[in-house]
């Protein structure tokens, strides 16, 4: 059987932006694309959890106006 989506060309997403168009990625592409991505996780997991702390210490109006 063969994979007839990566082969069609390419067709927009949104009618609105016909320049955008809908890729399927190989696995080399998603693979390249982990590896990128892959040293930002811990960073947002790590503030992601001092931000939770700080909300259950003092309440939602311990965080700066920004993120409440």
């Amino acid at each position: 059987m063969k994979d007839e989506i990566l082969h069609e060309a390419h067709k927009p997403q949104f009618a609105s932006a016909p320049g955008q168009a809908r890729k399927a990625a190989t696995a080399d592409e998603a693979s390249a694309a982990a590896a990128e991505l892959k040293h930002t996780v811990g960073v947002v997991r790590r503030l992601s959890r001092e931000r939770r702390a700080a909300i259950a210490k003092r309440g939602k109006m311990a965080l700066p106006p920004e993120q409440r």
